[in-house]
């Protein structure tokens, strides 16, 4: 069943209360019919080609992505399918793999649904896995802020160090900073629960608890005073100041999931519309304005084509919900404010002409089908999270009347609301490379586009600047990936050296009320207990003390700070060795991340992925069982879901083979 997010949503009106549930539980009654067990067949769709679409939801692409939401100075990304970095851009999407940079002066920030990591200066983070079970990081140097608001039953949430994994335990701010050259690693908790596992320790902390711990082989610990707040810290605090603000202001039209909503209360307004609920119209724009127009295309595995639109407030309208045009003016209309949402690359329909590439958006009730391998459930899922209709049965009835005539050469059968106002046109070279397309657009196009026939997708391959595009102005000194110690779930080796936490003296001492119980996990996730053995007494941190308020923040810093040659053994903060604005990379030797949970397998090379999809089906990603065979260096073989059939794509003329791309060990 769908998952029913009523947390954080106020009901202002007994009304809206009632019309709410009411379209709740006609989401839930969709959800439902598409689960049942009792009439397989009722879990089953036609595809144009008579064949059936699969039920299997094992392979289906997770429902949430993550995204760079704030970027403060030069931050740099470094794609999973690539061994270079590019500069980052506001919107675009990260997933398993994904690496991103922060340099010296610069913050940045990750988000995905309720959970952000702010990023400070100096900052190496790998996301090594996001899928709907697992939000895995790796913080290969540098400090983050891990920020979870709530955490879904059986959900993993760990950070990785060189030798520690921090894994959530209940919701909350924790921070965490690890040195690039040695083994420290400082964990302060500022609200929440976390558990900190390594080579001979494991323990729990609480709100208020600061721990060093050093070493690998064991790692041992002392507890620390929290540090005074730094530019990191506030802006965090910022942070979390607009993701409040952005939540009371649009309680009721929003689920406080959609990833990206935060930005919308400030760059338009909310109006509520009789036929089709709350509608979020932009400030702003130009008179001419139309969705899918101002941004470009992106290539992001396992979906494949993906918008990246510009604006700032770009993300949420345009991979959730649906645009229409009300009266002049575009509005977007979000799915069901208590249904999950799940997360799209874009939301419209393409179309194909000789040597041309052209979309429209969807419009409202008009269901999405993927261009990628999905299940039938997954494409439920997708349109009842995304289509506002106190209708279920229609639902139903429009998706299985889209899904049996999938993509017919007469395209006068469906009248998409959005295709003689807003289709948008682009050659498919200029598509391929992921060119601006407000730039590239192809002018006068609409009425020879008006009997072209609607694809299945792009019928190009992508080329390698829609992964990565943009020269990155600042790289890590360690500019190899991060890899992890264990690919099994660790275990703890040895007896803690870390006393209980709340002790202040040996054996005998005043001890704290055991930690609260983690949530439920599988016994591979969740070391067995043991026996701790206590350290020689330490200051007690004061547990009155904590981090002040935003406000009382320090100035940001706007110069790196001096190398320090030995941390103080009363201060809690690894050393700091803070590179240049733009740092000479220089290869290091293998540094492993220490973690507990397994992420998923890396993704073959883009060069190995591109490859195959141009012998298989140019323009369309490959499935998972197609990525395991190229990874393993074999044929990918068939796809995993059947797809309609379409004509071949026309003849293009190839770029010119380009040099290959400088290593990251020379750029400057």
């Amino acid at each position: 069943m769908a998952n029913i997010l009523v947390s954080g949503w106020k009901k202002n009106t007994g009304f809206a209360a009632a019309l709410l549930l009411l379209v709740a539980l006609g989401a839930l009654w969709i959800c439902s019919g598409a689960l049942a067990q009792q009439n397989p067949q009722q879990n089953q769709v036609l595809l144009s080609d008579g064949t059936q679409a699969p039920a299997d939801p094992s392979q289906d692409p997770p429902s949430i992505v993550g995204r760079i939401s704030a970027i403060d100075g030069n931050v740099s990304y470094e794609p999973a399918s690539v061994n270079d970095f590019a500069a980052a851009e506001l919107n675009y999407p990260l997933t398993t793999g994904d690496r991103l940079y922060a340099a010296a002066s610069s913050d940045a920030e990750f988000q995905s649904g309720n959970l952000a990591v702010r990023l400070g200066a100096a900052t190496d983070l790998t996301v090594t896995a996001l899928t709907d079970t697992l939000t895995q990081f790796g913080l290969a140097q540098g400090a983050v802020h891990l920020r979870t608001f709530q955490l879904d039953p059986g959900a993993t949430v760990e950070l990785d160090t060189p030798n520690v994994a921090v894994t959530v335990l209940q919701p909350g701010d924790v921070r965490v900073e690890t040195d690039s050259t040695s083994d420290i690693t400082l964990v302060t908790v500022v609200s929440g629960q976390v558990q900190v596992d390594g080579n001979g320790i494991q323990t729990t902390l609480q709100p208020g608890d600061s721990v060093q711990l050093r070493g690998a082989q064991p790692v041992s610990a002392q507890w620390m005073q929290v540090e005074p707040q730094d530019a990191l810290d506030a802006f965090s605090a910022e942070r979390d100041a607009q993701y409040e603000s952005a939540l009371n202001a649009q309680a009721n039209d929003l689920n406080p999931e959609t990833i990206g909503g935060e930005d919308l209360a400030q760059n338009g307004q909310w109006q509520n519309d009789p036929d089709n609920g709350p509608v979020w119209y932009p400030s702003g724009v130009a008179v001419d304005w139309q969705p899918y127009r101002f941004g470009h295309w992106v290539w992001v595995a396992p979906w494949g084509w993906t918008w990246v639109e510009s604006e700032r407030w770009g993300f949420a309208p345009f991979h959730y919900g649906r645009w229409n045009r009300f009266g002049n003016r575009w509005g977007w209309v979000p799915g069901p404010p208590v249904v999950r949402p799940i997360w799209s690359p874009a939301l419209v329909v393409f179309v194909g002409a000789p040597g041309v590439t052209a979309w429209f958006p969807l419009g409202l009730r008009e269901p999405f089908v993927p261009w990628y391998h999905s299940s039938t459930l997954y494409l439920n899922r997708v349109n009842v999270s995304n289509i506002f209709n106190r209708n279920a049965a229609q639902v139903r009835s429009g998706y299985n009347q889209r899904a049996t005539s999938l993509f017919p050469n007469e395209p006068g059968n469906h009248n998409y609301a959005n295709r003689s106002i807003a289709t948008i046109a682009m050659s498919q070279d200029a598509f391929a490379a992921g060119r601006p397309v407000a730039r590239n657009e192809l002018r006068g196009s609409q009425a020879q586009l008006g009997s072209a026939a609607i694809v299945p997708h792009p019928l190009v391959t992508p080329q390698r600047t829609t992964v990565a595009s943009a020269p990155a102005k600042a790289v890590p000194p360690h500019t190899a990936r991060p890899t992890l110690a264990s690919r099994n779930d660790s275990r703890v080796k040895a007896p803690s050296s870390v006393m209980n936490p709340g002790s202040v003296a040996g054996p005998g001492g005043p001890q704290r009320t055991g930690p609260v119980q983690a949530p439920a996990k599988t016994p591979t996730q969740n070391p067995a207990p043991v026996t701790r053995a206590p350290m020689p007494p330490v200051q007690q941190p004061n547990p009155t003390q904590g981090r002040p308020p935003a406000q009382a923040a320090a100035p940001k810093q706007t110069t790196p700070m001096p190398p320090v040659q030995e941390p103080n053994v009363t201060q809690g903060r690894p050393p700091q060795r803070m590179p240049s604005e733009q740092p000479t990379p220089t290869p290091q030797p293998e540094r492993p991340l220490f973690n507990k949970a397994v992420p998923p397998e890396p993704r073959p090379s883009f060069e190995k992925q591109q490859q195959a999809i141009e012998q298989n089906d140019p323009g369309r990603p490959l499935s998972p069982r197609q990525m395991d065979n190229v990874r393993q260096n074999q044929p990918a073989g068939p796809a995993q879901t059947h797809e309609a059939p379409h004509s071949a794509p026309a003849p293009a003329s190839r770029p010119a083979p380009q040099p290959p791309p400088q290593s990251n060990e020379k750029k400057k």
